[in-house]
């Protein structure tokens, strides 16, 4: 009886994830390798409802997860993939290992917290704490095992970038950064596309003591209303159509379908020049 419930709980869970709204489009990082524009964050101060948030996010239909070692959730996320029976070939996890020591126990940690046999995208999480050319090649010899479909890095600037490039094998397929419409580190975003490397974005909607309000900004404000889209949905809007990825928090269903609801208006050029226009600084903090 048992097992008769546990089968029809899978089923209904199944059909309800086969009704699911949300429909993010993807991009390819790496030959073959294609990521979802838009991934649900589950580190800073939510990563005590990292059940409720993956499980939300993938109910809606969302398929790109960023997690790391650091955020000590990965066997929640394990689980809730398990809860939901969502094909692994149907979800794209983004992990990071700490910075640029231990590198094969890091990797090895999280193929075990995760309970995958491959990972979609691994990141370095800070080019701190070590080697990280040597790490790189680490990195590139389990991308070319298979174990990590993409390899790259997050809060690298373009100083940290340029040793890494000169001696790697791979180029980094990603740098995920600190990107929003109050702070945005130019040069690190030209070099990122002078070398072929997808920028992803982390804090689209600021962080406190980094950048501004970027919600309540004026100009956002503005373009909201002319759209009659939340200053949200303009926020991460702006992120999209400059090219670049993202990942954004959120525990709420609601939210994330409202902020995750991106493709159904375009922002004008003089409205993305104006925006644009709003960031104070372009210093860049790792």
């Amino acid at each position: 009886m048992a097992c008769l419930l546990m089968s029809w709980a899978r089923l209904l869970l199944s059909l309800h994830l086969a009704s699911a709204t949300l429909n993010v489009p993807t991009k390819e990082i790496a030959t073959g390798v294609h990521m979802p524009v838009v991934s649900i964050g589950t580190g800073g101060l939510e990563r005590n409802d990292t059940a409720t948030i993956v499980d939300n996010w993938l109910t809606l239909g969302g398929r790109g997860i960023d997690t790391a070692l650091i955020y000590k959730n990965q066997d929640v996320i394990k689980q809730q993939l398990a809860n939901l029976a969502v094909p692994r070939d149907q979800v794209f996890i983004t992990a990071k290992i700490p910075g640029c020591n231990s590198a094969e126990h890091h990797l090895e940690t999280d193929f075990k917290e995760l309970g995958v046999d491959y990972i979609d995208l691994m990141l370095i999480h800070f080019p701190r704490f070590g080697d990280c050319v040597k790490t790189w090649k680490v990195l590139e010899d389990y991308h070319r095992r298979g174990r990590l479909k993409a390899i790259g890095v997050s809060n690298f600037n373009k100083s940290t970038l340029e040793p890494l490039l000169a001696a790697a094998t791979v180029r980094p397929h990603v740098n995920q950064i600190q990107l929003n419409i109050l702070m945005h580190d130019d040069d690190t975003i030209a070099f990122a596309a002078a070398n072929n490397i997808t920028v992803e974005a982390f804090s689209p909607l600021g962080r406190s003591g980094h950048s501004g309000d970027v919600p309540h900004n004026a100009a956002v404000e503005a373009a909201a209303a002319a759209h009659h889209v939340s200053t949200y949905q303009v926020a991460l809007k702006w992120i999209l159509q400059h090219g670049h990825l993202l990942t954004f928090q959120s525990t709420s269903q609601e939210h994330q379908k409202a902020d995750a609801d991106l493709f159904s208006f375009t922002l004008t050029d003089q409205e993305m020049t104006t925006l644009d226009q709003q960031a104070a600084s372009s210093s860049f903090l790792v």
